[in-house]
């Protein structure tokens, strides 16, 4: 049989497109998708592998000259046509993928790039406001010609901390918008900072810019107490006058004496300024004799303003105290026990009280007493209730495993914001209701 010549051209033809498939199916290449890679940008890559690859094949970063020692790296496995995101280098210059046919495995395709450094005048970064003061919010403009990685961000930084450091005291992400304003919370000490912008997360260093917050200017404004010396659980009355820059967080709290001045989290009880201008708080005082202090602070986390005022509480609410107060009233109210901020961890200040209580279950055990919690109505009456709850436990808890009273004379329960003995309100009411309460049980 003969072939006319036209077939044994089409059979050829034929061939040849099915073995230059076969042949790019069999061996693996890469494409770099994106235009142009930036220091620390995130940008992409095309893979095309085959079913004969590992399920472990990658694709990684490397120095022209760092031998087996990658930048980074993404598994591609054996699919044709992945695209894999890749973060840049954060130093600019030239590198090179290398793609892997197994975990390490050898590698099999290489491709060459640039990695491009962001020049001063593609970018623009200023600070809108003109007065920046501790832990006030202040606005700033970033804008580029080039897009921006969606994980890029602006950190603010102490001034003298060296550019490979990145313990940045706050921070926020743009967004991949080319021209955005943002606001950022300055620290809560005065001093000199820097923004430091970043191309992505980590990110190369795009940009710096100093920056200074200063000690606010308040004339005029004080506060006092209206005695020096209270009894224990008495009520205190702190006078004050604020001013117009104050934060919406400006506020007093209470301080044994030896806290630190830089502890913000040490205080026995806090209110905010409301009106800030000018008005008056009610404290309880302490339920321990000792020497205590109140400090003012410009915002949530300081900075203090003003020299603190300083008072004693001349007696303890002692054992004696407590058996005698159950013993004719029923029950015994406290203000001496501390808790942090919305959870049940009583704080150490609270323990020398919480003591006296346990001396006195301990030198009669025939004395029982149920521990009931309280709050005041803010937030979720609901997460109120659990938190009452779980702060008397936490007490009977104490004195149990550390003061080693038997369990038999305690019970605990809490009512959340269901009994108050203040107005919700005002301010002082609010401290009124959140309390706890030792109630003997017959």
């Amino acid at each position: 049989m003969k072939l006319h010549l036209s077939r044994i051209f089409l059979l050829f033809g034929i061939l040849l497109v099915s073995s230059t498939a076969l042949f790019a199916r069999q061996n693996p290449s890469m494409e770099i998708l994106t235009k142009e890679i930036r220091q620390g940008y995130n940008f992409e890559v095309k893979a095309n592998g085959n079913a004969s690859l590992d399920s472990k094949a990658w694709i990684g970063i490397f120095k022209l000259d760092a031998g087996t020692n990658y930048e980074t790296y993404e598994y591609i496995g054996n699919e044709e046509g992945k695209v894999i995101t890749l973060k840049a280098p954060i130093i600019a210059g030239n590198y090179e993928l290398r793609f892997h046919d197994t975990d390490p495995g050898k590698v099999i395709k290489k491709m060459k790039f640039s990695v491009i450094s962001t020049q001063p005048h593609e970018y623009d970064l200023t600070i809108v406001t003109q007065e920046i003061n501790p832990s006030s919010s202040f606005q700033v403009h970033i804008k580029t010609n080039f897009d921006i990685d969606k994980d890029a961000w602006i950190g603010i930084f102490k001034e003298e901390l060296p550019k490979d450091k990145l313990t940045y005291e706050s921070y926020k992400y743009i967004g991949n918008k080319r021209e955005n304003t943002i606001s950022l919370t300055a620290p809560s000490k005065p001093g000199d900072y820097a923004l430091r912008y970043y191309s992505s997360d980590p990110g190369g260093l795009i940009a710096t810019l100093p920056f200074r917050v200063g000690s606010p200017d308040l004339p005029g404004i004080g506060f006092n107490t209206d005695k020096k010396v209270y009894k224990a659980a008495e009520e205190i009355t702190v006078t004050y006058t604020g001013h117009e820059k104050l934060q919406e967080t400006a506020w007093i709290g209470m301080y044994k004496v030896d806290a630190k001045e830089d502890t913000y989290s040490r205080y026995l009880e806090y209110f905010y300024l409301n009106p800030k201008l000018k008005g008056s708080l009610t404290f309880k005082a302490p339920t321990t004799k000792g020497k205590y202090k109140f400090r003012m602070f410009y915002a949530e986390t300081g900075p203090q303003v003003l020299e603190a005022v300083h008072f004693e509480v001349s007696n303890s609410l002692d054992e004696n105290y407590l058996k005698k107060t159950l013993d004719t009233k029923g029950k015994v109210t406290l203000y001496g026990i501390y808790f942090d901020t919305n959870k049940s961890i009583i704080k150490p200040e609270s323990f020398a009280l919480i003591e006296e209580i346990a001396k006195m279950l301990n030198a009669d055990t025939s004395v029982k007493i149920q521990i009931e919690g309280h709050t005041d109505t803010q937030g979720d009456n609901g997460y109120n209730q659990m938190l009452s709850e779980k702060r008397a436990a936490a007490v009977a808890n104490l004195l149990i495993e550390k003061y080693n009273v038997s369990k038999n004379q305690l019970q605990h329960k809490g009512f959340g914001e269901t009994k108050p003995i203040g107005d919700n309100k005002t301010a002082s009411g609010r401290a009124k209701n959140r309390r706890v309460e030792l109630k003997k049980i017959d």
